[in-house]
C-alpha cells in the first residue's frame, strides 16, 4: 500500500478512534472498591478498640441478639469471631487475644474487670465488655468483673466468672 494512500486513509481515522477510546474510558463505570467485612445486619461498632499482642487491634460489634470481636492488623481486618444469646447470665471468653464479656447487670454502664489494684475498667456496649486477656493470667479459670454505674461506683457486687473454654 502506497505511504500516501495509507496516510489519507488514517488521517481521518486516527481522531475518531482515539475519540471513541476516549469516551469508552469515560463512561465506563468506576469497579467499586471491595468493602471491609461487617457483621450480620443489626450490629453496630463500639466507639474504642482495644491494642493487644503484634501491634493488632480489637473492633467490638454489638446488637441486642449477640456479639462479635473483629481482630484488625495495621486497620485491615484479619478475622472475626461472634457469638449470640446468653444475654441473661455472666459470661467470659478468650477471644482473639481479648476477653469479652457479658454483664446481665440492669443499669450497668461499666466494669471493673481482674483483681485490683490491676482491674481494668471500660465501658459496657449494650451490656457487653472487651479488655486484653492480659488482664488475667494464662493459667486463670476465672476473672473478676464487678458491675459499675456512669459515675464509675458499683451497683452489684464483684462475681467471679468462669472464662469459657479455661475449665
Amino acid at each position: 500500500m502506497d505511504a500516501r494512500y495509507r496516510s489519507a486513509l488514517l488521517g481521518p481515522l486516527l481522531p475518531a478512534v482515539t475519540s471513541l477510546v476516549v469516551v469508552a474510558a469515560c463512561t465506563t463505570p468506576a469497579v467499586a472498591p471491595t468493602p471491609g467485612w461487617q457483621p450480620p445486619a443489626g450490629f453496630t461498632a463500639a466507639p474504642s478498640t482495644v491494642s493487644v499482642a503484634d501491634g493488632r487491634t480489637l473492633r467490638l460489634w454489638v446488637a441486642p441478639t449477640g456479639w462479635y470481636v473483629e481482630s484488625l492488623a495495621s486497620g485491615r481486618h484479619e478475622g472475626a469471631v461472634g457469638a449470640a444469646g446468653g444475654r441473661d447470665q455472666y459470661g467470659v471468653s478468650v477471644v482473639l487475644d481479648g476477653l469479652v464479656g457479658i454483664v446481665p447487670v440492669d443499669g450497668a454502664q461499666a466494669v471493673e474487670v481482674g483483681a485490683p489494684p490491676d482491674a481494668v475498667r471500660t465501658d459496657l456496649h449494650s451490656g457487653v465488655f472487651l479488655v486484653p486477656a492480659t488482664v488475667v493470667a494464662p493459667a486463670d479459670r476465672d476473672v473478676l468483673v464487678t458491675p459499675l454505674d456512669a459515675a464509675g461506683r458499683p451497683i452489684a457486687s464483684t462475681s467471679r466468672v468462669p472464662i469459657s473454654g479455661r475449665g
